[in-house]
């Protein structure tokens, strides 16, 4: 009787695990279409909230129920973001889905990942280091050199491109592109910054995916930031994605691409008088 409720009681924990994981999964599942429809409502040129809230919440849930899926963090990470760049959320909000972020990027560095496909590997080495970009936003590139947020950027997202470069069609190309772009160097801290490694960064992701208009203007961004004689070609580019319309799958994210090349545009032609 004793070895009977032994193995009744272990399966009734198999069943548990079980439903747990079958719990995860329906989760992750509601996520994904909640974040299909993050941007079913436009308030100007930003998504209203609910359905990204919604997104995060299923997201949540699944990293609560299976805290080693890999899937599961990576689309928080990538839901979180959304809502503090690309919605409607007051700014205190928005400072604590970074808030957020930059907590769930620490602890999954942690996590065993062996047993993940190697692109979800990939998406939460990206999504991890975009949090930390977010973060940087608020603190000032001298800071966070200081502070090694840019190095954790820079690991990761290398990490990441050595995995799967496709990745937001190419979204480590264009993060790393940025980084030696833009970063200070300083010996000891950040001495892996190297200027000319920007424009062939930017090119790869250009080529990797022409169409997508975050390529077309970090390539123009770089182009003007290491290969100024190159200023007529990054005008094109730039002139191509401040006329494009938005992505029917992604109105808020291109918008603000959008946005950025207008704005650089306007810098040219101020500098040009």
């Amino acid at each position: 009787m004793r070895l009977r409720r032994v193995r009744r009681s272990g399966i009734f924990a198999a069943c548990a695990i079980l439903a747990f994981a079958g719990a995860a999964r329906a989760d992750v599942a509601a996520g994904d279409r909640a974040w299909e429809r993050r941007a079913v409502t436009l308030q100007g040129d930003v998504a209203g909230s609910e359905a990204i809230a919604s997104a995060i919440a299923h997201y949540r849930e699944a990293v609560r129920a299976r805290p080693g899926s890999v899937e599961a963090r990576w689309k928080l990470l990538r839901a979180l973001h959304y809502a503090s760049e690309f919605t409607d959320l007051p700014d205190d909000a928005k400072a604590a889905h970074v808030d957020d972020a930059v907590a769930l990027a620490k602890v999954s560095q942690d996590i065993d990942t062996a047993s993940a496909s190697e692109a979800d590997r990939a998406r939460l080495l990206f999504w991890s280091a975009i949090a930390w970009g977010a973060r940087a936003q608020r603190a000032g590139l001298l800071t966070i050199v200081r502070e090694g947020v840019a190095t954790r950027m820079q690991e990761n997202a290398s990490r990441s491109l050595e995995l799967d470069p496709s990745v937001d069609r190419g979204g480590a190309l264009r993060l790393l592109s940025r980084l030696h772009a833009t970063l200070p160097r300083v010996p000891f801290v950040s001495g892996w910054v190297e200027r000319d490694r920007a424009l062939p960064l930017a090119e790869r992701a250009h080529a990797l995916d022409a169409d997508h208009p975050g390529n077309r203007l970090i390539l123009a961004l770089a182009i003007l930031d290491i290969a100024p004689e190159r200023t007529a070609e990054a005008r094109a580019l730039l002139v191509s994605v401040a006329d494009a319309e938005p992505r029917p799958e992604a109105p808020a994210e291109d918008l603000a691409i959008r946005k950025q090349a207008r704005e650089r545009l306007e810098q040219l032609d101020g500098r040009d008088d």
